[in-house]
C-alpha cells in the first residue's frame, strides 16, 4: 500500500472539512491545522455531513492497514465525522419527511384537480352529444313528416283496394276480358290518376290492350258542358262538383275558367288555380249555405250510402245528399245531375232509378230539361227524349253497367 498517498488523501479530506466547518474567528495557519488535526476535528462542533465516499475510503484503509499509528489516526479523524454524519442524517430525514408530507398534500390536491378535470371532460362530452342530438333534430322532423305521409297512404289503402275492385268489375264485360289491369293502370290507381273514361280498355292474357266497351260517360260530360253554356253566358260563376274523384270534369271546368269547388270522400291528385278541393261527405253540412250558382253530380248520387267507395252506409243517403245540395245552391241556382236509369234495381255498386224513384230523389227541384242515354250494344249509345224507351233497359248483371242513363237540369223550388 502506498502510505504516502494515503496520508496525502487524509490531509485533503481534513483541509476540505476545515475550509467549510471552521468555527468563526479561528485564525490559525495551515501548519497549525496539520499538526493539531485530530483535536480540531474532535472539538469542532460545526462539522456537518461529509460525503459518504470519504468514510468508505477511511474504512477501507482502516481495515487493510497493519500499522497501529495509522489506525489511531483514522479513528480520531473518522469518528467525529461519523458522529456529525448521524446528526445530519437525522436532519435530512426530517427534511425528507416534510418533503414527503408536502408531496402527499400536493398529490392529493392533484388528484382532486384531476378528478374535477375528468368531471369537466365528461360534461363537455355530454354537451357534445347533446349538440349532436340538436343537430339531428331536422332529420327527426323529416322522419316524422315522412311517417305522417306514410300514415296517410296507409289510410288510403282501403280506397285504392275498392278502386281496383271497381275497375276489375267494369272490365268484366264478357268472358274474353281479363280482370287484371296492366301495370300502368295499377300505377294510375296508386297515384290517384285513374279516371273513369267513356272508352273501357280491356287486356288479353298476354297484356295486349283492346276496346272492351263504352259506358254512359260518352255523353254525360258533354251534356254538362252544353247545359252550363246554355244556362250561363259567362264563366264568372261558382260551381260545386260532387263526387269529383276519378273524374276529369273538375279539372276541365277549372281549365274553362270556372271557379270550381270539388268535393269527395277520397282525395284528388291534380290541382288548378281555379280549383278548390274539400275532402268530406256531401251529406255533412261543412260548406256555407247558398254558396254556389250551380251544383253538378255526374254519376254520383247512385253510389252514396252504399259503402262501395268507403263512405258511410245508410238508407236514403242519396235523398239526404240532394237535400244538402239544395241548401248549398243559391235561390236561382241550377242543379245538373246524371244517374243510371231503367228498370229499378240495387247493385253492390249503385242504384238504378226509374221514374218514381227519380222523382222522389229530386222532389225539392223542378225539372227544366231531361234527356236519356240508351245503350244499343257494348260500344254504341243514343240520346232520346223517350222515357219509355229508357225505362225498359236493364243493367248488365256481370259488370253492373246500366242500360240507360237519365240526364237532368233542375231549378230549386221557390216557396
Amino acid at each position: 500500500m502506498d502510505y504516502e498517498k494515503i496520508l496525502e488523501r487524509i490531509s485533503d479530506v481534513y483541509q476540505q472539512s476545515v475550509r467549510f466547518y471552521r468555527p468563526a474567528g479561528n485564525e490559525e495557519n495551515e501548519s497549525s491545522k496539520t499538526r493539531n488535526l485530530p483535536n480540531q476535528l474532535i472539538n469542532n462542533s460545526y462539522v456537518p455531513e461529509i460525503d459518504g465516499n470519504y468514510l468508505l475510503f477511511f474504512n477501507e484503509i482502516y481495515t487493510n492497514t497493519t500499522r497501529k499509528w495509522l489506525k489511531n489516526l483514522l479513528k480520531k479523524i473518522a469518528w467525529p465525522i461519523l458522529k456529525r454524519q448521524v446528526y445530519y442524517n437525522s436532519a435530512v430525514r426530517q427534511l425528507l419527511y416534510n418533503l414527503i408530507q408536502k408531496s402527499d398534500e400536493y398529490s392529493t390536491r392533484d388528484k382532486e384537480v384531476n378528478k374535477k378535470f375528468s368531471q369537466l371532460e365528461q360534461k363537455i362530452d355530454q354537451l357534445s352529444q347533446l349538440k349532436q342530438k340538436i343537430d339531428q333534430l331536422p332529420r327527426f322532423e323529416q322522419k316524422i313528416e315522412q311517417l305522417s305521409q306514410l300514415e296517410q297512404k296507409i289510410d288510403q289503402l282501403p280506397q285504392l283496394q275498392q278502386k281496383i275492385e271497381q275497375i276489375s268489375t267494369e272490365l268484366r264485360t264478357n268472358s274474353s276480358v281479363t280482370n287484371q289491369p296492366s301495370s300502368n293502370e295499377e300505377s294510375k290507381i296508386a297515384s290517384g290518376l285513374w279516371f273513369n273514361e267513356p272508352i273501357i280498355v280491356g287486356y288479353h292474357e298476354n297484356g295486349e290492350a283492346y276496346w272492351a266497351g263504352t259506358n254512359e260517360r260518352i255523353f254525360e260530360k258533354t251534356f254538362v258542358l252544353q247545359s252550363l253554356a246554355r244556362l250561363y253566358k259567362s264563366s264568372n260563376i261558382t260551381v260545386l262538383d260532387v263526387g269529383a274523384a276519378e273524374s276529369l270534369l273538375s279539372y276541365e271546368l277549372a281549365s274553362f275558367n270556372y271557379s270550381v269547388t270539388a268535393i269527395d270522400i277520397r282525395p284528388i291528385a291534380l290541382f288548378h288555380p281555379n280549383l278548390k278541393f274539400v275532402k268530406t261527405d256531401i251529406c255533412n253540412p261543412v260548406l256555407p249555405p247558398a254558396s254556389f250558382d250551380c251544383v253538378i253530380a255526374l254519376s254520383t248520387l247512385e253510389h252514396i250510402g252504399l259503402g262501395w267507395y268507403g263512405d258511410e252506409t245508410g238508407e236514403s243517403y242519396d235523398i239526404k245528399a240532394v237535400q244538402q245540395i239544395s241548401l248549398l245552391l243559391k235561390p236561382e241556382g241550377s242543379f245538373i245531375l246524371t244517374v243510371p236509369y231503367g228498370k229499378k234495381a240495387l247493385t253492390p255498386v249503385h242504384r238504378i232509378y226509374n221514374q218514381e224513384s227519380l222523382q222522389k230523389l229530386i222532389q225539392d227541384f223542378k225539372i227544366v230539361q231531361i234527356s236519356y242515354g240508351v245503350r244499343k250494344d257494348d260500344f254504341t249509345w243514343t240520346i232520346t227524349e223517350n222515357e219509355l224507351e229508357a225505362s225498359e233497359k236493364e243493367h248488365n248483371p256481370n259488370n253492373y253497367l246500366p242500360g240507360a242513363v237519365a240526364m237532368l237540369v233542375c231549378k230549386k223550388n221557390i216557396v
